[in-house]
């Protein structure tokens, strides 16, 4: 008899504020349902400051998941095998049978690793040169340029694989970390705000139409203007940390900064190659004018 007092007073405790959550939940739905098929709701407007916040919390917002899904496909894209979240977790399962076969070094897991991140559009056309080059013939003057341009673009596609790891690293996954992080919590914190002003107006509402219980009703509106001011609070609070900080700017600078290296790279390794086809063209024209 006592185990089963004790089992109906838990599914007692465990029912009340689950049986209160369902509660609000219908209360703000007819709220909202009153709200849209009437004009005569009422309807507690949000501060100005809350919405001005709101509209630059948003914006901000809109800016990660735009400029972070833009940078991924522009400098991680399928086919260039960037998928870094899958790359690793291949390189980690075989690093797992490495270890326990024991036949294969970490050397050659890393190799295989960035076998897998060399299939830049720089590789593919570099190989696609050298493979023509040994068809032409080295000795040919056509043959010399494909091989120089393949081996430097060989070095471009690394230097792009680069950039891909910095922007990865630098920009895509902290603007990523940013969304699940604190941009959650303060959307998850709107919603909040949405909920408190519904079970606010819909108190508002009873109490205007109640006839009895009078205290009680309004007693229900002060608790509700309570539970809203909270709600805007925490919102708010949330909303102007990711507003002021100056990460999402500290990440753009990240991005230019890999941008700027892989630029100079390239800039440096083509203007090396520039001149050496120059060459191998002039000498090409001389004997073609000689004939």
């Amino acid at each position: 008899m006592d185990s089963f007092s004790k089992f109906t007073q838990s599914v007692s405790s465990n029912w009340t504020p689950f049986a209160d959550k369902v509660g609000r939940s219908l209360t703000q739905y007819k709220q909202l349902a009153s709200e849209k098929l009437t004009s005569t709701a009422t309807v507690t407007p949000l501060p100005p400051d809350y919405l001005s916040l709101e509209q630059r919390f948003l914006a901000i917002h809109q800016a990660h998941q735009s400029l972070g899904k833009l940078a991924q496909k522009t400098y991680l894209p399928p086919h260039t095998a960037y998928d870094m979240q899958r790359l690793q977790k291949q390189f980690s399962t075989l690093t797992t049978k490495i270890s326990q076969q024991g036949s294969t070094s970490h050397a050659q897991a890393e190799a295989s690793l960035e076998a897998a991140e060399n299939t830049t559009y720089e590789h593919l056309l570099g190989r696609a040169a050298l493979d023509v080059s040994e068809d032409v013939g080295l000795e040919e003057p056509l043959g010399a340029g494909l091989f120089k341009f393949a081996s430097i673009e060989e070095k471009v596609g690394d230097a792009r694989v680069v950039l891909g790891r910095a922007v990865d690293r630098g920009f895509v996954q902290p603007l990523d970390d940013m969304g699940k992080g604190g941009v959650a919590l303060a959307m998850s914190a709107r919603k909040q705000v949405a909920a408190a002003r519904l079970e606010l107006d819909a108190a508002k509402s009873a109490m205007l139409a109640a006839t009895k219980n009078v205290d009680e009703a309004r007693q229900q509106v002060e608790a509700a203007e309570d539970r809203f001011v909270t709600a805007i609070e925490e919102a708010t609070r949330l909303m102007e940390a990711l507003v002021a900080s100056p990460e999402t700017l500290r990440h753009l600078a990240e991005l230019v900064s890999a941008q700027l290296a892989f630029h100079k790279e390239c800039a440096a390794l083509l203007g090396d190659l520039a001149p050496e086809l120059d060459e191998i063209l002039t000498t090409q024209e001389a004997l073609y004018r000689a004939k």
